[in-house]
């Protein structure tokens, strides 16, 4: 049985090849993290329409540039690339939505899905680019002076840097609606905060390790999605 592949579609695979290797080279991604991304973009490649695809390199190629730019300037700095577990917490809410997708094919599943990816590429920038900022972050709970580095702290640099992520991850969605993208930019953004008040209130005193911060963050983004979805599409 011979199984036909759109020309698009095989494309998309040789365009994760090329991103993935590169990735590992530059020791942006581990042995293992390149491995689970680069089957992890074969899957969407292959069986979703290529507007889910496009997020996802999307959110690979701004965290990649975030990870690497000025790596040796930062106070927290992935220098032996990224690890599977760092992944996970960040595209598990996601790849899980897109589960439900195969059985339930609904926009309401798909926007859950978009708005797990923009806060995770609003909540990396925010934190890879936030750190160069030259004034000390705040807490967001207190709004106290805190050092560069410290869970919970925002810059007004990271925050920008944070919606303008969130805002291109989502950018493919405009192919549903300029409505959706607005929304998953939106709520992307607020995943961003929700995961600086999760590292402030709990991450900060030792009660929860950054993946668990990612996973609460990125999984209210997708949940809080639905409810969006629900309300106002």
């Amino acid at each position: 049985m011979i199984i036909s592949v759109p020309l698009i579609n095989l494309a998309a695979i040789f365009i994760c090849v090329l991103l993935v290797g590169f990735g590992y080279i530059k020791k942006i991604l581990d042995e293992k993290s390149a491995i689970f991304t680069f089957s992890f973009s074969l899957y969407f490649s292959l069986l979703f329409p290529l507007y889910w695809f496009a997020s996802l390199m999307i959110l690979y190629i701004l965290t990649s540039f975030a990870t690497k730019y000025k790596r040796n300037y930062k106070m927290v700095a992935h220098k032996k690339g990224r690890k599977i577990k760092n992944l996970m917490s960040n595209l598990f809410p996601s790849l899980l939505f897109s589960f439900i997708y195969l059985v339930i094919p609904h926009p309401a599943i798909y926007f859950a899905f978009l708005c797990g990816l923009s806060c995770a590429c609003a909540d990396t920038l925010a934190s890879e680019i936030g750190q160069l900022s030259r004034k000390n972050p705040r807490l967001i709970t207190t709004l106290e002076e805190v050092k560069t580095g410290t869970e919970g702290g925002v810059s007004k640099l990271g925050l920008l840097i944070g919606l303008i992520g969130g805002l291109l991850v989502s950018l493919p969605g405009a192919y549903l609606g300029f409505k959706l993208f607005l929304l998953a930019t939106l709520v992307g953004f607020i995943g961003c905060n929700i995961d600086s008040y999760i590292g402030a209130k709990f991450e900060l005193e030792g009660k929860c390790s950054n993946e668990t911060t990612n996973l609460i963050a990125t999984t209210s983004s997708a949940v809080l999605g639905l409810i969006v979805f629900v309300l106002l599409l």
